[in-house]
């Protein structure tokens, strides 16, 4: 597989973020997500793509981005103080918590990209068979 890119993750970790929110609206915040995450920057172009997420060399997730940039270093990589509420970036923090949690126990996490403008494609033809899905990719 060519990849454009790769970027190993080096975070701030075990931020708890949701302290910070204020709540005037009284949002739940779920069991799952009262977690430890982490803080981080990946280098990826601000071009369509898919990526991968790799855990100690394994796969563990693919996805498609329309901006590879805001996707892996925005999104993933920042929790901001209302994300783990109801109706945040409930998925953006599984992925967070997930990557603070193998940092965390010394482990290796790293981002591999490529640029391409067939991304939504080229992302269903890598998950066509749900037996050959990373494991972050399986739905409950």
């Amino acid at each position: 597989m060519d990849f454009d890119g790769e970027q190993s993750v080096i975070a701030d970790l075990n931020l708890r973020p949701q302290d910070r929110f204020s709540n005037p609206k009284g949002y739940a915040l779920g069991a799952e997500y009262d977690a430890l995450y982490c803080s981080f920057k990946i280098h990826a172009p601000k071009t369509s793509g898919i990526y991968w997420i790799l855990a100690e060399e394994v796969v563990v997730y693919i996805g498609r981005a329309k901006n590879l940039h805001n996707r892996l270093s925005v999104q993933y990589g920042t929790v901001s103080p209302r994300h783990p509420f109801k109706g945040g970036q409930l998925q953006k923090c599984r992925t967070n918590a997930k990557i603070n949690s193998i940092l965390s126990a010394g482990g290796r996490v790293t981002f591999r990209w490529r640029a391409c403008v067939d991304y939504v494609e080229q992302e269903h033809a890598l998950l066509k068979s749900p037996d050959a899905r990373p494991v972050w990719n399986r739905r409950a």
